[in-house]
């Protein structure tokens, strides 16, 4: 069996997927009550898609980060709480493996909660009338699931490399919290941040005139877009070497 297979097999009497229902759920309330509610008023604002992805950016860039977090913290409670990590590399698993096989898990779990939170948003306001434009959300969409991959492979290595459980949460939860001012800051500061970014890849931006004027395409989106996949790519590798390096000691 794959050891991405095997991680899988773990889960099926984990109830993990519970976790995720009601995290993610929470979510899609807050954001979907939001979204009612002035999709309801008469707005000045054209409502289209950016006005709708605003809204929605601001609540996920909080939730992304904690979902990851809980997700990868359930993956490494498991080998944690019956000290089982010695015994999966004393059967050949290597510390590697184990690693990029929780990654994995992870990164997909979280890719496919952020595929629903697009699609719920998306529907709902298509159901209000709202104009959607596919392109606007399919740049949204790839932006969020990059935006994942850092925040999934720093919280993965704390996860593993501290049996208690609280450092990791307590770190995600301060990062969704700080995920929230995403777009508040310059980007050139948020892009030093990964739990920042969703909202750093949120590709419109309010305008604002003593009232809502509309929103835009912010500059250099595709820059950021990259830029996210590649500290996400080398956040893992870090977090692999420094999981590897540090259980061996």
């Amino acid at each position: 069996m794959s050891a991405v297979g095997l991680e899988l097999s773990k889960l099926r009497r984990k109830r993990l997927w519970l976790t995720v229902v009601l995290v993610l759920g929470f979510e899609l309330v807050w954001i979907l009550a939001i979204q009612m509610v002035y999709l309801s008023r008469e707005m000045t604002t054209p409502i289209e898609t950016g006005f709708v992805i605003s809204q929605a950016s601001q609540v996920h860039a909080i939730f992304a980060p904690i979902l990851a977090t809980v997700v990868v913290s359930r993956l490494a409670a498991m080998e944690h709480d019956g000290d089982m990590m010695p015994v999966l590399f004393a059967a050949n698993q290597s510390r590697g493996s184990l690693f990029r096989a929780k990654y994995a898990v992870a990164a997909m779990i979280s890719t496919i909660a952020t595929v629903i939170v697009v699609a719920a948003v998306t529907l709902v306001a298509a159901g209000r009338g709202v104009p959607t434009d596919a392109g606007l959300v399919a740049v949204w969409l790839l932006g969020l699931v990059l935006a994942n991959l850092a925040v999934v492979a720093i919280q993965l290595t704390l996860a593993l490399l501290f049996q208690r459980q609280a450092v990791t949460l307590t770190v995600g939860v301060i990062g969704g919290l700080v995920g929230s001012f995403a777009g508040f800051v310059p980007a050139a500061v948020a892009a030093f941040i990964p739990w920042q970014y969703p909202g750093l890849v949120t590709p419109v931006r309010m305008e604002f005139d003593g009232v809502i004027t509309g929103f835009t395409l912010i500059d250099h989106l595709g820059v950021l877009i990259a830029l996210v996949a590649v500290v996400g790519v080398a956040c893992t590798a870090a977090g692999q070497s420094v999981f590897t390096r540090q259980v061996s000691k």
